[in-house]
């Protein structure tokens, strides 16, 4: 890896790093309580951000970012970093102040702190495509579960796709980055694979870049299959092409 694992939780969480190093990551997260508690948080608050509203925010809001990022003291990271995450009560807690970092992270960190507060907050979570805040709440749940699990897709497929289940909460979330669009007037449609045949799982939107964060429609106990098809636009009740993306959760 080229940096210490503890802090690729990010780029992980955003899908943003090489697979080589994916796996890697996906290793030292079995063995890392700390790191899979970020990594949720992460995913969370990224799944309730993309799918906020764009607005610009006040402008007293960058002016208290700002205030707040100048005076906040620039400290090296704790010689034991990761016995100082597994002490913090959530992912993002080291945000508010218990943990200092350099400049320019220390600036990125209240600007995401702030865009996630005004999406939340001041934008009621509706998605762009005009789903109800549920849907984004949902998504947040599963991704933040303490049993929450990620399970990539088999090598081959498009994109780089994964799904999240969360037993406890009886869903699961499809997420993809590099993923390419659908071809003309076709649309990327999700099924879920039990004992009695699939179920059509929902529609992919795929947003820029490749990404997607997409509730699966309807329960799903983690022993199922997911699998992902090209359908005429609209969908179908079953599926009619081979899968180009298939998730073994079992």
């Amino acid at each position: 890896m080229s940096a210490s694992p503890h802090d690729l939780t990010g780029a992980y969480a955003l899908d943003a790093l090489p697979e080589t190093e994916r796996a890697t990551f996906e290793r030292h997260l079995d063995t890392c309580p700390a790191c899979a508690g970020e990594v949720r948080g992460l995913q969370a608050a990224a799944a309730r951000l993309g799918a906020a509203d764009t607005a610009p925010p006040p402008a007293a809001l960058w002016d208290r970012i700002r205030a707040e990022v100048a005076t906040t003291p620039q400290l090296p990271a704790p010689a034991d970093r990761a016995d100082r995450r597994a002490g913090r009560s959530g992912a993002l807690a080291g945000l508010r102040g218990g943990r200092r970092f350099p400049p320019l992270l220390a600036a990125a960190a209240a600007l995401l702190l702030a865009a996630v507060s005004v999406a939340a907050l001041g934008l009621g979570l509706t998605g762009r495509s005009g789903r109800p805040a549920r849907t984004t709440d949902l998504v947040a749940a599963v991704l933040a579960a303490p049993d929450a699990r990620r399970v990539a897709a088999r090598p081959g497929g498009s994109g780089q796709a994964a799904v999240v289940v969360s037993r406890e909460r009886g869903r699961a979330v499809f997420v993809a980055g590099g993923l390419p669009p659908a071809p003309a007037a076709r649309t990327y449609q999700l099924w879920v694979l039990g004992g009695s045949g699939p179920r059509p799982a929902g529609l992919v939107e795929v947003g820029p870049g490749g990404r997607v964060t997409r509730l699966l429609d309807g329960p799903v106990t983690g022993t199922e299959r997911v699998a992902m098809t090209v359908e005429r636009a609209g969908g179908a009740a079953r599926p009619t092409t081979e899968p180009v993306v298939v998730v073994d959760l079992a």
